[in-house]
């Protein structure tokens, strides 16, 4: 019996053998008559790009291809030019042009490539070519609500990132920082949200980084200075940069000359210049799908009916140069691999004999396997039984999870050894046959489940995910979540429970310190918001009331009444000023310092100031380097956190501890306080004070929330003290043992640095000589601030918009000494202004001034907008900003 099966198995791999060959000698002649024969009809391609970038290029080659055999198609071919020009504008100009120029042409379908021309279609596509159905390729992060109830189809640009990744990290064990390089194009992002969608899989393997601007010179200085660790992912882009176009090849041999780490993607056309390699799809692969989609349609078929292709396409491909270059051996690839640039194979001269033999060789080989196959399975079998009591034990054991089982009686029948460790049993026997252990912690936490446990087995259902607080044999609070099953019989009866529980005190912290995060986030937008109203009134309100102080005498009442309102007006800018510091805190005061000196500048302010039954203790640490920070702002921070300390101890007394120490966070502590790794200086205020309430401690840092009297606080202070904090990239925590300790700690990263030079204080406001164009839309300042420089010496001329300054300029451009200009304006905003005043006076100064300060970072790309002066401002901010641009133009 057992030898005419073999001859069996013999004939039918024979059989395959010769069908093998029969495939690959006619896999021509099928792949020749691909498409819809006889098709004819007009197609349109839309290129989202230019001629000469190459991916584009591959999918035009790949579609040409495809219809060489098809001489009654016409293939219209139209570059849409998105990467290298600005998208909305684009697509408006495109739209007028495809309008006029194809009103008397008809397409019987239109091919689209890459995002830009997907998205064009989608948006334009039944205005230009109502019915036209639409074929797409190489889309990336593809949304299938975007085509429903459309005429559309196509193949969608899935590549494997997850893949190439793994391979990396198993070529590259000791790479352990991923650096992702692209743009920011609508391609780009895409392709970013792909890649960044497979990482997570790896957060425990390394760190993820993404560079999307640069000028080259930049790019050769970070991949000159990247860690050893480093490995890329390079994503293709075609970006300006310093006024020329680079393609991704010319940025990638930049990449790939200045640094010896390895360079992985996913897009054929970039082997060659510089990548190790990956699994790699095929513009010219996507070309062709496409393609044989369109002659499908012309041929007849709805494209409806025509299904999209979503499988995560290419191969493995590698370049032998660089493969030879980092020492990785072609053994370590996986099999099927290509390489580009490889030594010439002995195959190559013959493929026929080759492949005669490689199929031979299969067979021999299906038939070893098929005769060790059935030794091995004989063994195996006898080994299994022996293996599965001690495989199921070393299982529960290793498992990184509480684990007990127990019968209907509540009696249990055993634990695996983490959930002995965890609740510091001498081993998982000890609980088999009781309910109770003897341990206070763990009958506490048993009690608990034996409900839930009873419930399991009388509804027959499991219970999910609930979240329960328990004590450690170390002592240490830990969240666990919670998992019951029942147990069944082999008749499907219900003999008792199955209970898992996960240690998730780490999410758990992540998921409050992210909620707390986003509300932060919320409150500082509208914050801010609030504050830029505040501080258009109040330069109206300053610069009005220091007017009429020039026309009043200081001691009459009515100059000691305008006194009085300049200083509400000054006090109102303080708190405008305290208010962005917890929504969006100014890095403008910092500089290399000292945290110890602080800190005792500090101590030294408050021991003078508190009773004698509140004691002050400090410790210092040594060695603790520099921070980069702003001095005043963490004197701030100080004496927030000890004032709030002495309200607590004012009543009984007390001590409060300020301690200063280096903290060296590894990978898990960092995840734990949600801090990136490295060294940090840890600050810690502490008192023994009465605590603070559980049911309010995530509520204390919300701006406006205090449990002080009115007259005693505004609820700033903590929200004050979490937006420094977050400003300096630290982080915060606080802790709370009613009567016993309250404590703040505060991480800031430490640095290397000098003392950097302290900022000066606005001089008083000096006369001053030239001829100003004032720009702003505010009816106030328009009004007070053209009066106040006139005041200053200077000869001003007004405008209410853009529009108004353009032409006010145009009339005299070379009369115009300087243009200030508010940021918010309706129509253009002053940057949009700069530009214009750029075209026509390019040398011409300017001074924007708004009370954002986004309008600083909207700024820097404009070399004409030399200084950036924030509302509220008074005349000798002013004074001070124009005397110092008019002085540096003139030189």
């Amino acid at each position: 019996m057992f030898r005419s099966t073999e001859v069996t198995m013999l004939k039918i791999l024979a059989r395959m053998g010769l069908a093998l060959l029969f495939a690959a000698a006619c896999s021509g002649a099928w792949a020749s008559s691909d498409g819809a024969a006889g098709a004819r009809g007009n197609i349109l391609y839309l290129n989202s790009y230019h001629d000469g970038y190459s991916w584009s290029d591959d999918i035009l080659d790949g579609l040409r291809g495809a219809l060489a055999g098809h001489r009654d198609v016409d293939l219209q071919i139209e570059y849409m030019d998105f990467k290298r020009y600005e998208g909305e504008l684009v697509s408006s100009i495109l739209g007028d042009l495809y309008r006029k120029k194809f009103r008397n042409r008809r397409f019987d379908v239109i091919v689209v490539s890459d995002n830009n021309a997907f998205d064009f279609i989608l948006d334009n596509g039944e205005a230009l070519f109502p019915g036209v159905p639409v074929v797409f390729c190489g889309v990336n992060d593809y949304h299938p609500d975007r085509i429903k109830g459309r005429r559309v189809t196509g193949v969608v640009e899935n590549f494997d990132a997850e893949a190439t990744l793994r391979l990396a990290l198993r070529l590259h064990p000791k790479k352990s920082r991923l650096v992702i390089i692209g743009d920011e194009s609508v391609t780009g992002v895409a392709i970013r949200n792909q890649i960044l969608a497979a990482t997570p899989r790896f957060a425990d393997r390394m760190d993820v980084r993404y560079w999307s601007r640069f000028d080259i010179d930049e790019l050769r200085s970070r991949v000159r200075e990247t860690p050893s660790d480093t490995f890329y992912f390079f994503i293709p882009f075609y970006q300006k940069i310093k006024g020329r176009f680079y393609s991704a090849s010319e940025v990638l041999e930049v990449v790939a000359a200045n640094s010896d780490a390895p360079i992985y993607s996913s897009w054929e056309f970039l082997l060659g210049h510089g990548i190790v390699g990956g699994k790699l799809i095929s513009g010219r692969e996507h070309g062709r799908m496409a393609a044989q989609m369109a002659l499908r349609v012309l041929g007849g078929e709805a494209v409806e009916n025509i299904p999209l292709h979503e499988a995560t396409g290419g191969r493995y491909e590698f370049d032998y140069n660089e493969l030879k270059r980092l020492g990785i051996r072609e053994g370590n690839l996986p099999s099927g691999s290509f390489i580009l640039n490889a030594p010439r194979a002995f195959y190559e001269v013959d493929r026929g004999l080759f492949w005669t033999i490689m199929v031979s060789f299969f067979l021999l080989m299906l038939i070893t396997l098929f005769l060790v196959r059935n030794i091995a399975r004989r063994r195996t079998a006898e080994m299994e039984m022996e293996k599965q009591l001690s495989f199921q034990e070393i299982l529960m054991d290793t498992i990184p999870m509480l684990v007990t089982w127990k019968g209907s009686d509540q009696r249990y029948l055993g634990a695996n050894r983490y959930f002995a460790e965890f609740f510091g049993l001498s081993s998982p026997g000890s609980l088999i046959g009781h309910a109770e252990s003897g341990i206070p912690v763990l009958d506490d936490f048993l009690r608990w489940a034996e409900p839930l446990d009873r419930r399991v087995i009388r509804d027959e259902s499991p219970i999910r995910r609930l979240r329960r607080s328990v004590v450690n044999a170390r002592g240490e609070a830990r969240m666990l979540e919670v998992n019951k099953v029942p147990l069944l019989d082999e008749k499907g009866n219900v003999m008792g429970t199955l209970s898992t529980c996960e240690d998730v005190t780490k999410e758990s912290s992540l998921e409050k310190q992210l909620l707390q995060s986003q509300k932060m986030e919320a409150i500082g937008t509208l914050a801010g918001g609030i504050a830029h109203d505040f501080n258009n009134i109040l330069t109206s309100i300053i610069n009005s009331t220091e007017l009429a102080l020039l026309d009043v005498a200081p001691d009459t009442p009515a100059g000691i009444d305008l006194e009085r309102v300049l200083k509400a007006a000054q006090r109102g800018s303080g708190l405008v000023k305290k208010i962005l510091t917890f929504s969006r805190p100014s890095q403008e005061g910092f500089q290399y310092v000292k945290i110890e000196d602080v800190v005792r500048d500090a101590v030294g302010l408050l021991s003078a100031s508190l009773p004698r039954n509140i004691k002050v203790s400090t410790h210092i640490g040594v060695d603790l380097g520099t921070c980069l920070a702003d001095p005043t702002q963490i004197h701030q921070v100080i004496m927030n956190l000890c004032t709030n300390a002495f309200h607590a101890l004012r009543a009984e007394g007390g001590r409060i501890e300020i301690s200063l120490e280096v903290e060296e966070l590894d990978a898990e502590g960092a995840e734990l306080h949600n801090l990136p790794r490295g060294s940090y200086v840890s600050l810690s205020v502490a008192d023994n004070g009465p605590g603070i309430p559980t049911d309010i401690l995530d509520k204390i840092f919300d701006p406006f929330f205090t449990t002080k009297g009115k007259a005693e606080g505004t609820g700033l202070g903590l929200a004050v003290v979490l937006g420094i904090v977050k400003v300096h990239k630290g982080g915060i925590e606080v802790s709370s043992a009613p009567g016993l300790r309250t404590a703040f700690t505060i991480r800031l990263p430490r640095a290397d640095g000098a003392d950097a030079e302290r900022t000066l204080d606005a001089e008083q406001a000096r006369p001053g000589r030239g001829r100003i164009l004032f720009v702003e839309d505010d009816e106030d300042q328009l009004a007070t601030i053209p009066r106040v420089l006139e005041m200053l010496g200077y000869a001003v001329v007004a405008a209410c918009d853009a529009d108004a300054a353009m032409e006010l300029l145009g009339a005299d451009t070379q009369g115009i000494d300087l243009v200030i200009t508010d940021y918010d304006m309706p129509g253009h905003n002053g940057v949009q202004l700069a530009r214009m005043i750029g075209g026509v006076a390019p040398h011409l100064p300017i001074i924007m001034v708004s009370g954002r300060e986004l309008a600083m970072a909207a700024a820097e790309d404009e070399a004409n907008i030399v200084r950036v002066v924030l509302k509220p401002y008074d005349r000798n901010i002013l004074s001070e900003a124009i005397r110092d641009v008019l002085r540096d133009n003139a030189q």
